[in-house]
């Protein structure tokens, strides 16, 4: 997995960098310009991208399109793990007054999903999408880097490497390797098995190709009830090998005589790649990523706190307020 520069401000790192600050109404105070300044509060999150979409492509019966990567996973409250198998990260702090929340969509057909933040402050990366498949001599092609990688789409006789996920996003997509035993060299009879996208909880699967599933995904808590997001799409595989989509959403992969799934909405998981059989020319269209979520934790929350539009929701639970975004739009306190 490979690092990315994110703009996280943790509570710790403020005190460090701003002993001096003043206090306003019990928040630090951010200044800006000559003299300007800025209330904060401090805040929880959950902050998952959108998902890939299942790879596509043509080509014969022994072509497949890997499964999707899930979105970017991110995550502060009470301990939970991040994506990537990585600790819980710590709490940031944002401006008071309006703060731009954006909520990524799931990738389409071969496309990445794109990022989910809350203001500058944390950004996940959008999945990236599954393999793609065709005569084109496309084998060890390195796949997109996304919150979770792709997995790699099955090209016939050759290998075709997993995408990588981000350090504390998301974990790999698998490889493909058709031609791992107990598969013979007769073109006729081996590949068809694109390998699992990555989920936020584990990586996705190929195992010798009788299973391509795609990685798991993660539980939280950080609205009162445990729910799983995030997982990978499985990869197109012909009918014998198991291609469920990873816990969390992640679309099923197709076969010949089942048709791939997409990954589910607000879940940010990634969708099932495809395989058909027959000729050159059949297509191998996996389907779309699901769309992402923000979730934002406030203990003692300004007086004045509400969301927008309001197609997103505000819950309490006990002294905290619960800001749940399923699409676009914007937090004020």
């Amino acid at each position: 997995m490979r690092d990315i520069s994110t703009k996280l401000i943790s509570s710790k790192n403020l005190e460090k960098k701003n002993n001096k600050r003043a206090k306003s109404f019990g928040y630090q105070v951010l200044g800006f310009g000559s003299g300007g300044s800025t209330p904060v509060y401090p805040v929880n999150f959950l902050v998952l991208a959108g998902g890939g979409g299942g790879g596509g492509g043509v080509g014969s019966a022994i072509f497949a399109s890997g499964g999707g990567g899930a979105g970017g996973y991110r995550n502060s409250f009470n301990c939970e793990t991040s994506g990537g198998s990585s600790t819980s990260e710590s709490a940031v702090e944002i401006e008071t007054g309006v703060v731009t929340v954006t909520v990524g969509a799931g990738g389409a057909i071969g496309t990445k999903g794109t990022d989910s933040s809350i203001g500058a402050f944390v950004v996940s990366a959008g999945g990236a999408p599954g393999g793609y498949t065709g005569t084109g001599g496309d084998a060890g092609r390195a796949l997109l880097i996304g919150g979770s990688g792709g997995g790699g789409a099955s090209v016939g006789s050759g290998q075709q490497n997993g995408g990588a996920g981000i350090s504390g996003q998301g974990h790999n997509g698998g490889t493909s390797n058709p031609q791992s035993p107990p598969f013979p060299n007769d073109l006729s009879t081996v590949g068809r098995r694109g390998a699992g996208g990555g989920g936020a909880g584990s990586a996705g699967n190929f195992s010798n190709g009788s299973n391509t599933s795609g990685g798991n995904g993660l539980a939280s808590s950080i609205t009162g009830s445990a729910v799983t997001r995030g997982g990978g799409g499985g990869g197109g595989s012909i009918q014998s090998a198991t291609r469920c989509g990873g816990s969390g959403g992640g679309g099923n992969g197709g076969s010949s005589c089942t048709t791939a799934t997409a990954g589910g909405a607000n879940l940010g998981a990634g969708g099932g790649g495809q395989q058909a059989a027959g000729p050159p020319g059949n297509v191998q269209n996996g389907k779309t990523g699901g769309s992402g979520i923000v979730i934002i934790r406030v203990t003692n929350a300004p007086a004045n706190i509400a969301v927008a539009p309001g197609t997103n929701s505000l819950a309490t639970s006990g002294d905290d307020h619960i800001a749940t975004f399923t699409v676009s739009g914007t937090i004020t306190g």
